[in-house]
């Protein structure tokens, strides 16, 4: 009897830290997903179309981000997008208990290196 119950134990640990991974993995994800957003479009885009993009992504990754809860702003060349959510991770049956996630990501518009850097031209060997 007493094996049993360690292993429903054992087994109940196991299901909790899975899902609270699972919870923050899709942080991980979304948060990495925003900084290359800004990354390489944050200087081509408008604040608005940026957080309705990072809805869009939260919204794939099944993440309960409202858009009130995503600030974006352009400071020069500087954009920066913050966000800040709770999602209820069942950890036991019948047990929800919420983690609170909060992120600010920035970054510097590189626009023009890529597009503008000057080519090298082939020099035929004489």
């Amino acid at each position: 009897m007493k094996t049993v119950i360690k292993v429903v134990i054992a087994i109940a640990l196991i299901n909790a830290a899975a899902r609270v991974g699972m919870a923050y993995a899709g942080y991980y994800q979304l948060k990495d997903q925003v900084q290359e957003l800004i990354t390489f479009n944050g200087a081509k885009m408008s604040d608005g179309e940026l957080q309705n993009q990072i809805l869009d992504r939260a919204t794939s990754l099944n993440l309960p981000i409202a858009v009130e809860n995503i600030d974006v702003q352009h400071d020069g060349l500087k954009t920066m997008a913050s966000t800040t959510y709770a999602q209820a991770v069942e950890v036991f049956p019948n047990y929800k208990y919420p983690i609170n996630f909060h992120f600010t990501v920035e970054s510097l518009a590189m626009g023009g290196l890529g597009a503008n850097a000057p080519t090298a031209t082939p020099q035929a060997n004489n």
